[in-house]
C-alpha cells in the first residue's frame, strides 16, 4: 500500500487539498464500510485547510466518477 500512495503522489497526486480525503471516503464507500475513524480524520482534514463540508461534497459529487476509479485502482 505504501508503494501504491508513493506511486500516486509521483505520478497523479492531484493538488486540491480534497483530492485525498474524498478518493479515501469514496473507497470506503464503495466496500460499504462506515468508519467513525475515518469520519474524524475527514473533519480534522477540512477544518486543518478551512474547506466546509458543503464545498467538500461538492468537489465529491463533481469529480465522483474520477475519484471512484481512482479508488478502485488503489483498492484501499
Amino acid at each position: 500500500m505504501k508503494e501504491e500512495l508513493e506511486k500516486l503522489i509521483e505520478e497523479s497526486f492531484r493538488y486540491d487539498p480534497c483530492y485525498l480525503p474524498a478518493v479515501l471516503k469514496l473507497s470506503t464507500e464503495l466496500k460499504g464500510e462506515k468508519s467513525e475513524r475515518l469520519d474524524n480524520i475527514l473533519e480534522d482534514t477540512l477544518s486543518e485547510f478551512s474547506i466546509s463540508r458543503e464545498d467538500f461534497q461538492k468537489y465529491i459529487d463533481e469529480h465522483r466518477l474520477e475519484l471512484e476509479a481512482e479508488a478502485r485502482k488503489l483498492n484501499f
